[in-house]
């Protein structure tokens, strides 16, 4: 596991436990997007790895899926930054929410 990977899983991890224990606040808003970032990056990692391995293998079929899936994945990433840097700023406060 590479350390991107590591640290994305342990600040998933962590982010859930504080969701799971804490009242919904505007800080607890804030780690559900974090926590859901991490997610994101635990799942780009992931792709970009069989990415790395099916150009390896010259096999193109597997390059193409997960290419897809990695900027499909790429893209939630990019909108969960977004949204976690919005609502620790002030500006969350648009009935959108990371666990709902």
């Amino acid at each position: 596991m590479s350390l991107v990977a590591g640290c994305a899983l342990a600040v998933l991890v962590v982010g859930w436990l504080i969701v799971s224990f804490t009242s919904p606040s505007p800080r607890r808003e804030g780690v559900e997007w974090l926590s859901a970032a991490a997610l994101y990056g635990l799942l780009m990692t992931l792709f970009i790895e069989l990415i790395q391995r099916a150009r390896e293998q010259g096999n193109d079929f597997a390059l193409v899926a997960f290419g897809f899936l990695g900027v499909l994945f790429g893209m939630g990433l990019l909108v969960t930054l977004y949204r976690a840097v919005a609502t620790m700023r002030g500006g969350g406060d648009s009935g959108i929410s990371a666990t709902n």
